[in-house]
């Protein structure tokens, strides 16, 4: 109520301001704080929108807590250290891990693009650095798409609504892939606009680099994008006829995609067969895009942390069916809602409902673009809560319900002086709502680890040269994998396997030096404090 109040107080006071300020110095000092959004707003967004996310990711350095990051951050060390694979290791059964193919060589199932700006990280020892950047350049980039498109004042609106979307305060610390398309996505906006704006060769040039480094980064997703944008392009080249411009942007877009068959040729040893259609083959048939499941069995065994996995996706997998298509899309719908404007922010959907009706262009193509991400991620079975597919929306959906606020504002104030003032005040008043949400999240993040920085806290109690046998409980065994693949095992003080049984004891002969030791995932998970 506290809250409630004070953020009363405050709007009252923005609007009732010009009763006591003589219209002129009023105007003077709102187009003086414009000109500074302008200028500064984007600066301050990224650097605002960056502690925010290191805040709520609750760590200085944090740790992956997903098994798709674990993927990612191993293949970035090996980038880091110019290295596309490490050698398969010894009895590749023991080292089974989620979204890592461990033969012919070890290496993430994942196209390259985003790996390849983690490694920066990994080049320094701070694996959270380009997550970070990437916030920042995201959240700069939609202040200033939205500044051009709108205005600074409901750039303001939009950017505040992006940064305190549960899907961004969940998803957004994290060393997901879906961080690198935002930014793509954002910045191939702005170089579309620029390129029509001035048709200068260098904005196509970039837009078709961006959405290259897209294609080799999540390929469905940056089809999606890709769409309407390469509608927009071929027909303003046609009519243009702009045929050496598109030629060079033709063969940028190319040559970021032949990393891809690199890629392939080196992860795989053969150039047509990517790493992810291995792993499908070797342990997810099923995991393709497609309303029939495949039946055929997995290549290899299942560890108990893959055989979860695996029952998860065939779940899904038997849901997709055509006949339950107006079901997935409702169910997806409304846990996507649920992401965005959950808890107070429901006060939010009326004005995303208004600014549908006073749309511009360029936020009609975005609101475009976004429905194909819907559309073409149908095909893909999914757990519908899992929502960070259409993360890459979340912009569209800001600046919307921001140019439904802002249209509300001008309709109600007495005056043109009174709108600015009024957005400020809303901004104002969503910020500190937001506070609790945000320490929600840090707590959520900080839940999710837990389990895995105990464990870590166990193995450095360990000799230096160890084998540790992870026996798994069927009750949580999806959630915690602390089995790892790494650039140089041989270096690695403790191997964390998985418990074979009767098999323990070939890995114990290839590795006579380490002490071996048997852990129960249920022995630690009694300790935690509940």
């Amino acid at each position: 109520m506290i809250v409630i109040a004070l953020s009363a107080i405050a709007l009252f006071a923005a609007l009732m301001s010009p009763l006591y300020l003589r219209n002129d110095a009023l105007a003077a000092r709102i187009d003086g704080f414009e000109n500074s959004l302008r200028r500064w707003g984007p600066v301050a967004a990224g650097i605002v929108s960056l502690a925010v996310v290191w805040y709520v990711w609750d760590a200085v350095v944090p740790i992956p807590k997903v098994h798709d990051e674990n993927s990612y951050l191993l293949q970035a060390d090996l980038f880091a250290h110019g290295q596309w694979t490490a050698p398969s290791p010894p009895i590749p059964d023991f080292f089974e891990q989620p979204h890592v193919q461990v033969v012919p060589a070890v290496a993430s199932k994942y196209p390259p693009g985003h790996a390849l700006l983690l490694s920066l990280g990994a080049l320094v020892g701070f694996p959270p650095l380009v997550p970070l950047i990437l916030t920042g350049l995201a959240a700069a980039l939609l202040f200033r798409l939205a500044t051009r498109v709108l205005n600074p004042w409901t750039a303001l609106l939009t950017w505040i609504i992006w940064l305190t979307a549960p899907i961004v305060l969940r998803f957004q610390p994290s060393y997901f892939s879906e961080l690198t398309t935002t930014v793509l996505v954002l910045g191939g906006w702005w170089s579309l606009l620029e390129w029509r704006a001035s048709r200068r060769r260098r904005w196509l040039l970039l837009l078709a680099l961006l959405v290259g480094w897209g294609a080799i980064t999540r390929p469905l997703t940056m089809l999606a994008f890709a769409i309407p944008i390469g509608v927009v392009v071929v027909r303003d080249v046609v009519q243009r006829r702009l045929w050496r411009d598109f030629g060079l942007a033709f063969a940028i877009g190319v040559a970021v995609l032949c990393v891809l068959p690199l890629w392939n040729a080196r992860t795989t040893g053969d150039w047509k067969l990517s790493p992810i259609e291995l792993y499908r083959r070797d342990y997810l048939p099923f995991d393709k895009v497609g309303f029939t499941p495949d039946t055929s069995p997995p290549r290899r065994a299942v560890s108990p942390v893959l055989k979860t996995t695996y029952d998860y996706f065939l779940s899904a997998r038997k849901e997709q069916r055509i006949g339950n298509l107006p079901h997935i899309i409702a169910d997806r719908f409304v846990n996507l809602a649920v992401t965005l404007f959950q808890g107070s922010r429901l006060v939010l959907v009326p004005f995303l409902i208004a600014g549908l009706f006073f749309m511009t262009a360029p936020l009609r193509f975005a609101l475009v673009s976004a429905a194909v991400l819907f559309i073409v991620h149908l095909p893909y079975a999914h757990w519908a809560p899992w929502t960070i597919y259409y993360l890459e929306a979340t912009p569209v959906v800001a600046a919307l319900t921001a140019l439904g606020i802002w249209r509300t504002l001008r309709r109600v104030a007495s005056n043109e002086q009174l709108i600015p003032l009024g957005a400020v005040s809303v901004a104002l008043v969503l910020a500190v709502f937001a506070v609790p949400s945000i320490e929600r999240w840090r707590r959520d993040h900080r839940t999710r680890s837990a389990l895995d920085r105990a464990f870590s806290a166990e193995l450095k109690k360990l000799p230096p040269r160890s084998i540790v046998f992870m026996r798994y409980s069927p009750r949580i065994a999806q959630h915690m994998a602390v089995v790892f693949n790494y650039r140089d095992l041989a270096k690695v003080p403790v191997w964390v396997v998985h418990d074979l049984g009767a098999r323990n004891e070939e890995l114990r002969r290839l590795a006579p030096d380490r002490q071996s030791f048997d852990f129960e995932e249920d022995q630690l998970v009694r300790r935690m404090p509940r």
